[in-house]
């Protein structure tokens, strides 16, 4: 039999660019290489006003000229791969930078040598050849940041210039790479937020864009008191261990403000829900159940953070641009058992804000009763409140208001708000004012029903909506109570 040895046209090189890259994935794979290469300052520039360039540059080992080479080869390696190499292909540098321009220039420095190459997409195709440009001192001279790198002991630059795909035929590129920019920030904040914050195990990254620096954004809000987790539980597929740790973020009455201010806690957090696939620290894929579970309105608040390492890659279906991965049918057997524990207690985050239930350990305005065709919601009227109000009643105006309060409980928008939470409209939450819970204080310490003292009322109300959630309460409850003339009317 005879061999035939078929080169490919250099017209592959413009069907390799249309392989799928945003602009954050592209840059996302650039910062991989970095922090492979020992990086720990990573400077990105994407040129505001004309769009000449996105440029990248790092304070890693550098490469020699044959490794840099060896880095430009479609499909090629710059080197033995380690465990902890967050490369996959070897494709990343090449097509992440060629899917955003036409123009690929990659300038590098280690202890002995500095060398340029380039990829020119136009070169190429006017000549026909597979052509990788060398270019000499003159040249490096003129290019953007080679100062800074020239200036440090070792590092990288890649720069993309005439950036055909990245623009397409926006009018303002000025305005549309603004736009681009503060979304890199945010997608940046996230895929390396274990690298952005310091940790026990491993040196800090720093990372920043046009001048700001990119700070770590927490899917799992682990600093957050009210945050719940599990242990570290490992799955093993195909010989390696998988580690998994769920948690169960706080209602949103337990964030903070700045907490608030983050999409995926409040307007995109329902579809922020489920497994967040890390490799090597690196987040690859979030926001999705795989088929384990439902992505409800009422399981939102669970997130569950996965560990793999790069030798399982292929059983992973993990994709070049490595954005997405598919778990193995043997990693979804082993977590479907760990979930339905983690998904309860999502859920009661949610169910137990509305409900009443024997022993329950707070008293609450509305209670869920069960009945035989599904369920309903009423007013409790075993509420501390609604019990001092009655009680200061007349019959026929005790009758009165608890027909009132059988109308509200009748009249209840339960689908209306069932219809709005699962279109992923945030519902806010009135908090009553200031004036209004030291009135509720006064009509409980003047009820005669009651006859609470201070201790007693503070001791109660601690686990009484809406008092439970009102800040300096004791203090409030002692000023009342201290004070001789009742205002109550």
């Amino acid at each position: 039999m005879d061999e035939e040895t078929v080169a490919p046209d250099v017209s592959l090189l413009e069907s390799m660019r249309s392989v799928g890259y945003s602009l954050d994935a592209a840059v996302a794979d650039l910062i991989d290489n970095s922090i492979s290469a020992g990086a720990t300052d990573i400077k990105i520039d994407l040129e505001p006003t004309g769009a000449e360039h996105v440029a990248v540059l790092d304070d890693g080992s550098g490469m020699s000229p044959d490794v840099a080479i060896e880095a430009l080869r479609l499909a090629g390696s710059s080197g033995t791969r380690s465990n902890t190499d967050l490369g996959r292909f070897g494709l990343g540098l090449k097509t992440a930078s060629l899917s955003q321009a036409r123009k690929l220039t990659v300038v590098t420095k280690n202890r002995h040598d500095v060398t340029a190459l380039r990829w020119d997409i136009d070169h190429i195709k006017r000549t026909g050849r597979w052509s990788l440009l060398r270019l000499d001192r003159g040249e490096i001279g003129e290019l953007f940041w080679t100062e800074k790198l020239l200036n440090q002991e070792t590092g990288t630059l890649v720069l993309w210039q005439n950036l055909d795909l990245l623009l397409g035929d926006v009018e303002d590129r000025g305005q549309f790479i603004r736009s681009k920019t503060a979304s890199l920030i945010e997608r940046l904040s996230l895929v390396f937020h274990r690298y952005l914050q310091r940790s026990e195990r491993a040196g800090r990254v720093s990372v920043e864009v046009n001048g700001n620096s990119v700070s770590p954004i927490d899917p799992f809000l682990a600093s957050n008191p009210k945050t719940q987790s599990t242990p570290n539980q490992t799955v093993r597929v195909g010989g390696a261990e998988v580690r998994v740790k769920a948690y169960t973020l706080p209602h949103r009455s337990g964030m903070s403000p700045k907490d608030l201010q983050r999409r995926d806690l409040t307007d995109r957090m329902r579809e922020s829900q489920g497994l967040y696939i890390y490799r090597n620290r690196r987040l690859i894929s979030w926001g999705n159940w795989y088929g384990l579970a439902r992505m409800d309105e009422i399981s939102k608040q669970t997130r569950i953070q996965v560990d793999l390492p790069n030798s399982i890659d292929h059983l992973w279906q993990l994709d070049i641009k490595k954005s997405r991965a598919e778990p193995p049918a043997s990693f979804k057997r082993e977590l479907r058992r760990l979930l339905e524990g983690v998904l309860e207690k999502g859920r009661r985050v949610h169910t137990y804000r509305g409900r009443k239930v024997a022993r329950s350990e707070t008293e609450h305005l509305w209670s869920k009763v069960r009945a035989r065709d599904g369920l309903r919601y009423e007013i409790n009227l075993e509420h501390p409140l609604i019990k001092a109000m009655l009680s200061e009643m007349s019959p026929a105006s005790t009758k009165r208001f608890e027909s009132m309060l059988a109308m509200i409980s009748a009249t209840y928008p339960a689908d209306d708000l069932y219809s709005e939470m699962a279109g992923n409209v945030r519902i806010s939450e009135p908090e009553g004012s200031s004036d209004s819970i030291r009135q509720s204080l006064v009509a409980l310490k003047n009820s005669q029903s009651l006859s609470l003292s201070a201790e007693e009322a503070t001791s109660m109300l601690s686990h009484t909506e809406p008092f439970n959630s009102t800040p300096n309460l004791t203090q409030l409850i002692e000023a009342v109570w201290l004070e001789g003339v009742s205002d109550a009317d």
